[in-house]
């Protein structure tokens, strides 16, 4: 366990599950994980040719979504969703290191449903990360004081904000931070730390012990703090 110093502050911290991050990066002592990865994978198929959903159909099971010309499979609780002109969007890969492995279960699958294509490329589009600092934060406050911050309880219970270090923020009361639309660990570094080193300087904190006194806060991912 390390500690970050924030002015006269010290708060118990614990490095999140990111592959690319050193164990010796004393910058990055604050509490993430990756939760969700969004890929792009393009595949150049033979000449001009569109996918034939119909002809996918016959070969592997896949289901077709409204309103989109698409249809979506799963390998491993990983959603991919194909599209005629060769594109994926691919969901649900929570580390970046089995990419390869999803990759390959995806040629395979593809070549189940004789789809011909010369060159297959996955890129990270978007990575979805949760950060919890156990103390409750007063939401009011932060929407005054923090920047593009919009706060609309009646409609959804979190903050909103958008730093200008990139990515969107979800602050929720109970210390929970979702952060969203950045595209490598760089960013994911620089916005995280930015947010939380805005919290602790305009002191947006309820009560340093109100935390451990609510009984309806989830626990699901508590593994992440051990």
């Amino acid at each position: 366990m390390a500690l970050l110093e924030i002015q006269d502050q010290q708060i118990s911290v614990y490095q999140g599950d990111i592959d690319q991050l050193e164990e010796s990066d004393e910058n990055c002592n604050f509490p993430y994980k990756i939760i969700n990865i969004v890929a792009l994978g393009i595949l150049k198929l033979d000449g001009d040719e569109k996918i034939d959903f119909s002809d996918v159909e016959k070969r592997i099971e896949v289901k077709r979504l409204n309103r989109f010309p698409c249809v979506m499979f799963k390998i491993d609780n990983v959603s991919i969703i194909l599209f005629r002109n060769g594109k994926l969007i691919i969901t649900g890969i929570k580390k970046q290191k089995k990419i390869p492995d999803i990759k390959e279960k995806i040629i395979d699958r593809l070549a189940k449903a004789e789809i011909k294509f010369t060159e297959f490329k996955i890129k990270i589009q978007n990575l979805v990360v949760m950060s919890q600092l156990k103390r409750l934060i007063n939401l009011e406050m932060a929407c005054l004081t923090l920047t593009n911050c919009l706060y609309e309880p009646e409609q959804f219970p979190a903050a909103i904000v958008k730093p200008p270090t990139g990515g969107t923020f979800l602050i929720f009361s109970n210390s929970k931070i979702i952060g969203l639309g950045m595209k490598d660990i760089k960013m994911v570094k620089n916005s995280l730390r930015s947010l939380i080193q805005n919290i602790f300087d305009y002191d947006l904190f309820i009560d340093v012990h109100a935390f451990d006194n609510q009984d309806d806060f989830s626990d699901d991912d508590s593994d992440f703090f051990l």
